[in-house]
């Protein structure tokens, strides 16, 4: 997976492809090692989208302040 299609993701579709890798992960049909790449892919969706809320929250702070 590139990280580019990681940052088109949008905020909402990144919270489900979160949920789905929970779900694949708690299952007791997925490996360990499965398990393991499934995590390095939810890490890196968590940093992706906590950039983007960084982004958000700072456009906010500065709407504020421009009020």
């Amino acid at each position: 997976m590139g990280t580019s299609k990681k940052e088109d993701i949008s905020i909402e579709e990144g919270f489900e492809k979160l949920n789905e890798l929970l779900r694949k992960m708690e299952s007791n049909e997925v490996g360990l090692e499965d398990s393991f790449e499934l995590y390095k892919e939810g890490v890196a969706l968590v940093q992706t989208l906590n950039g983007k809320l960084d982004d958000v929250e700072g456009k906010l702070t500065e709407v504020e302040e421009n009020q």
